[in-house]
């Protein structure tokens, strides 16, 4: 055999296998995996170890060991950290941060008027243990599980007990549940705490992606896999860092994860199955059984009005479908089922088609009679009505639970295809991760009665004190948020494709750090925001050509609002956010091209049935219904994601739409005009007074002279304009005062819709 023989050999080995090892032979047992001391060296696979603080030469600049590693590394390149922000930037910035909110003209004059030393201190503990706190930061890791309220695919339909999931992340980082915990319950939820409720619904993390459920012909082995392959990527992606999806197909082209290794980690949920479980107590079903009965009893006679003025159209539609059938199809209709034979029966089944009377075809029948289309459109509405009344369905846990104790043999499926298994694998980490810690790292799983106990197993290896990924990349994620940047620019990459740490130290530091602490996240959060460095002024240009990034931290990075802080930024300014926590997701109203757009079932009275309660359409856009298939435009426009698969950094992008949406869009007009209505009640009848209060509200300070002087400009100018235009079209009575002049009323709501449209109110400082 030539070199070039053994060479093709190989090449079609690697095709058609994934994998140049041994054990290819089908079903054989794969066999253990061998690292090279090059691969075993890279930074994110060695141990984390807890370095010493460094000193610096500029001692009294640190407040904590974060701003010694930050100035240590300026100091070896000769750089200059940046002075302090003032105190308005700084409440706005860790009230944005921390919370998701603006602070109140109130929240920033307290903070202005406290002099004493540690009033930033205290500002931070107080919003650290603000029930907004969990809000805020559930949005982040549900960017990360891709939660959202429906399946997607070409149904997309709901899930009525997603939103329990989302609550219970809230929960949890409000209560600084330790991430340890925090993550054993989303991964082994059921095996670590049976029979608790809580603990179940902590396994909808797993089940958050999209899901296709009318899957038609589809092979269920090749559905089946499809569940377990986005299990696998998201706890690989999310927990550890790891682009593990990469080797689904073939041995990872940079990292060493070998297919083996990827199916190894999928074996650990090879018993799952997706479950809806019953978690509501006896109350809870009587009362929901007597709110079913009380709707059902107000929709009888409605339906049957509907049936009496529908019945005989749709006689007589059918009437004249049967006279055009020919003498078999009426003789086999006539034939009694028991007597038919095979080709009538077949002739019966086609018919049936045939005689159906379609809902286009009574619609467009009784539109010839007015009186009755008027009736039963009436009569649809007065359902629909009805209807959207009925109770949501009783409590469910919508969970990840093992089938059985024994789990299915787990195979290496070649170039990912489920026809074509390879070596088998069992349950265990990834190897090159276990090669830096100590041989009994990985305890094998305990089965119990009611489950493999293979999650439980995982979820424990992945809390290790040892473990070389998972406190490092829940640290570089909370530094990503607090700071703009990660201490790793990839953060869902460690691996050799990924950025190298700006800061090594640093970062293992901080690892280190929460595991010392019970994996607590609040006082990293609080070491991180207390720090000098993330105190920095952010408008400092000293070293943009040097390091344009901002790697080295030289000054703080200036941020858009992400889509949900922008919105709930808007209804806060304008007085109407609705601050209920928790509960089923909101239908707040979308713009009506979008909804004539994806709906298209004419018959159909309301496919985005609106909470009724307008108070609703007001909430925390963490509480909007978030239908994979229909995004709110203006969440879509500033970057929001699609959900389909884990974000761990949302895009920034600027293009035109995003000011047409905030200038034009029924919902900034919306709350352009609430917001001149609560700057002309709130402040007093002057001029310079209003433009004051308004500019405290939006940006959080007053205004400089040259502002007051444009504004006053503007609202007059403005009013002039509009004063010939018919006073009806100016301006919403209901959110301005009384006795106000319709063209100066609708020249501050254009004031207040500049403001909202302000830089300064759109970023971070």
């Amino acid at each position: 055999m030539t070199r070039v023989d053994v060479i093709i050999a190989a090449i079609a080995i690697v095709l058609a296998t994934g994998t140049v090892r041994g054990g290819d032979d089908a079903h054989a047992v794969a066999p253990p995996e061998r690292f090279s001391p090059e691969q075993r060296e890279h930074w994110s696979f060695r141990p984390v170890s807890r370095p010493a603080v460094p000193t610096v030469v500029e001692g009294a600049w640190p407040r904590n060991p974060c701003d010694a590693f930050v100035l240590k590394e300026l100091e070896s390149l000769h750089m200059a950290h940046a002075p302090e922000a003032d105190r308005v930037a700084l409440i706005r910035r860790l009230r944005l941060d921390l919370t998701g909110l603006p602070p109140t003209p109130e929240e920033v004059a307290a903070f202005l008027a406290d002099r004493r030393p540690d009033a930033y201190e205290r500002l931070v503990d107080r919003l650290l243990d603000s029930p907004q706190f969990g809000e805020r930061w559930a949005q982040h890791w549900l960017d990360l599980a891709h939660y959202a309220d429906s399946n997607g695919f070409e149904l997309d339909a709901e899930r009525p007990d997603a939103w329990r999931y989302r609550d219970w992340v809230v929960r949890a980082l409000n209560d600084d549940m330790p991430y340890d915990q925090f993550l054993t319950l989303q991964l082994a939820g059921d095996e670590a705490r049976p029979g608790d409720p809580d603990a179940l619904i902590a396994t909808g993390f797993a089940r958050s992606g999209p899901r296709e459920v009318v899957s038609g012909n589809i092979d269920p082995a090749v559905k089946r896999q499809s569940e377990l392959t986005e299990i696998t990527g998201t706890v690989g992606s999310v927990v550890l860092g790891l682009t593990m999806a990469c080797a689904r197909c073939h041995d990872h082209k940079f990292d060493p994860i070998p297919t083996t290794d990827y199916y190894r980690l999928q074996s650990f949920f090879a018993a799952t199955e997706y479950v809806d479980r019953p978690i509501a107590n006896d109350a809870e079903k009587a009362a929901h059984a007597a709110a079913t009965k009380a709707v059902d009893a107000k929709l009888a006679p409605l339906k049957k009005s509907l049936d009496t003025l529908e019945g005989p159209y749709r006689k007589r539609l059918r009437a004249e479908k049967e006279a055009r059938l020919n003498a078999a199809e009426r003789a086999a209709l006539e034939t009694p089922r028991e007597e038919r034979s095979p080709l009538q029966k077949k002739l019966v089944e086609g018919t049936q088609t045939t005689l159906n009377v379609t809902w286009e075809e009574l619609a467009a029948e009784v539109a010839k009679h007015p009186a009755d289309h008027a009736e039963r459109e009436r009569l649809k509405r007065a359902i629909h009505d009805v209807e959207i009344t009925r109770p949501r369905p009783i409590a469910h846990a919508m969970a990840l639970v093992d089938r059985k104790v024994e789990a299915p043999d787990t195979f290496v499926f070649r170039r990912g295809d489920v026809k074509n298994p390879g070596p088998k694998v069992a349950p265990r980490p990834t190897g090159i991760l276990l090669a830096s810690q100590p041989p009994d790292a990985f305890a094998d799983p305990t089965p119990t009665a009611e489950t493999t106990g293979r999650r439980l197993a995982l979820a424990r290896w992945l809390t290790r004190a040892d473990n070389p990924l998972t406190a490092r990349v829940i640290v570089n994620r909370l530094w990503q948020h607090h700071f703009g940047r990660g201490l790793v620019a990839t953060p869902s990459d460690f691996g050799a494709r990924g950025e190298d740490p700006s800061h090594p130290e640093l970062l293992d530091w901080l690892a280190a750090e929460l595991v010392a602490d019970g994996w607590r996240l609040k006082p990293i959060h609080r070491l991180m925001v207390t720090s000098s460095a993330y105190r920095q002024a952010s408008n400092i240009h000293t070293y943009d050509k040097k390091d344009p990034e901002n790697s080295f931290l030289w000054r703080m990075n200036r941020r858009r609002l992400d889509a949900e802080a922008l919105r709930d930024a808007m209804l806060a300014a304008s007085g109407e956010l609705n601050p209920k926590m928790g509960g089923p997701g909101v239908l707040a109203p979308i713009e009506e091209e979008v909804e004539e757009l994806i709906f298209t079932e004419a018959e159909v009275v309301d496919l985005w049935p609106e909470t009724p309660d307008p108070a609703e359409h007001a909430r925390r856009s963490l509480y909007l219904f978030r239908k994979r298939n229909v995004r709110y435009p203006l969440l879509d426009a500033f970057d929001a994601p699609d959900t389909q698969n884990p974000c761990p950094v949302r895009p920034v992008s600027t293009h035109a739409l995003q000011p047409l949406m905030l200038l034009n869009s029924d919902f900034a007009l919306g709350r352009a005009r609430a917001l001149a209505g609560r700057v002309l009640r709130e402040s007093a009848s002057d001029l310079d007074a209003r433009v004051a209060r308004a500019t405290a509200i939006v940006l959080g300070r007053g205004p400089r002279p040259d502002e007051l002087a444009r504004a006053r400009s503007f609202l007059a100018s403005q009013a002039d304009l509009l004063r010939p235009r018919d006073p009806a079209t100016l301006a919403a009575p209901t959110y301005l005062p009384p006795g106000l002049d319709p063209a100066e009323a609708a020249a501050w709501v254009d004031f207040a819709s500049a403001m909202l449209n302000r830089n300064e109110f759109l970023y971070v400082p």
